[in-house]
């Protein structure tokens, strides 16, 4: 026996006229009324054992319970591929927090180090560290700070105001880290020839 237009139309609503198994919506799709226990194995036509689908997924599902469904052969090894996925990017967010942390000290370590040795009241900013740090070590930065101490105290890097005094600093280090990078490539070449 088929469903009356009043039935269909009440199951439509109270699934917000949308497919409960792909999530589309008309016009995109027709709209049926999918009996969950299958009628010809016994299903009612009630409301309760009724459910909005559209006409690809119920041709789809056709007259098997959404509980009879074959494991994939491979279900096993792509539920353990997931499972490593998972576990790999979790590893890799920690390992990120991580060394965020370990950025975070080295920043507060060479903030600290600029103070005693520069600028008390003005240190580069976190992108000036994080620039210097992708391509020299904080023994790196933290040797051309000290190394440029005597510079300053002499009055050589003394600007007209404290932002010029701290970006003649900032040049100055960069200067000796520059010069101290191309020294170890030097030496390195020396030493292979």
């Amino acid at each position: 026996m088929s469903l009356s237009k009043k039935v269909r139309f009440e199951v439509f609503k109270r699934d917000s006229f949308v497919c409960q198994y792909c999530g589309r919506r008309p016009p995109e799709v027709l709209l049926e009324a999918d009996h969950i226990e299958p009628s010809s194995k016994g299903g009612s036509d009630d409301e309760i054992n009724l459910i909005t689908s559209c006409a690809d997924c119920n041709r789809g599902k056709s007259d098997r319970r959404l509980g009879d469904t074959h494991p994939r052969p491979d279900a096993d090894l792509k539920y353990l591929e997931t499972q490593q996925e998972i576990a790999e990017a979790k590893r890799f967010l920690e390992s990120q927090k991580e060394l965020e942390i370990v950025r975070q000290g080295i920043y507060v370590h060479l903030d600290s180090v600029w103070e005693e040795y520069l600028l008390a009241y003005r240190s580069p900013t976190q992108k000036q560290w994080g620039a210097w740090l992708s391509w020299n070590s904080p023994e790196a930065v933290d040797f051309a700070i000290r190394r440029a101490s005597g510079k300053y105290q002499s009055g050589a890097l003394e600007g007209s105001t404290l932002r010029e005094t701290c970006d003649n600093c900032i040049r100055y280090v960069s200067g000796i880290l520059k010069s101290r990078a191309q020294e170890i490539k030097n030496q390195n070449g020396r030493n292979q020839s």
